[in-house]
């Protein structure tokens, strides 16, 4: 993703540069697209540093170091809350998929949608806070799908190292 992000950078400064020094416009309508996506990567960094500096404003004074993602799915629901919720405990806000409607425009539901989005593998999900960077994210749809064909270690490393994450 960084070199991605290097190489976009570099072509733009090629554009440009090239612009400025011939005046030819086919550089600037090459860089055209490249300055499109610096904005839209410029403005997805804007927002998560918004959402993140609005957790550690309202979250973290209340001890809240991730944001536990599940639904009212007969797979996991009994078992988040007889394993997660009482090791998590008051540390985590929950985002209930199931109910998202009513939790619309709210904290949880930003942070759920800018960092575990709704296209794959995003239900359950632990995100994990670490201050300003980007923030730890563990899907665990794929490891209940595991444990239904009898193959538990997989959710049992996933927990692991959230648990680990959090320091519980």
């Amino acid at each position: 993703m960084v070199g991605c992000q290097v190489a976009l950078w570099v072509f733009l400064a090629i554009c440009v540069l090239w612009f400025l020094l011939t005046r030819f416009w086919l550089a600037a309508v090459l860089g055209i697209p490249a300055l499109a996506i610096a904005v839209m990567m410029i403005s997805a960094l804007i927002d998560r540093v918004w959402i993140l500096l609005e957790v550690r404003r309202l979250w973290e004074p209340r001890g809240v170091r991730c944001l536990l993602v599940h639904s009212n799915s007969e797979a996991w629901k009994d078992y988040i809350a007889e394993r997660w919720i009482p090791r998590i405990g008051e540390r985590a806000a929950r985002f209930n998929w199931s109910e998202r409607q009513a939790q619309r425009g709210s904290l949880e539901s930003r942070v759920f949608r800018h960092f575990c989005g709704e296209t794959r593998n995003f239900n359950p999900a632990v995100v994990v806070f670490r201050g300003l960077e980007r923030p730890l994210v563990f899907r665990f749809y794929y490891a209940f799908l595991e444990v239904r064909a009898g193959r538990p270690r997989y959710l049992e490393e996933q927990e692991r190292l959230m648990f680990e994450a959090l320091g519980v």
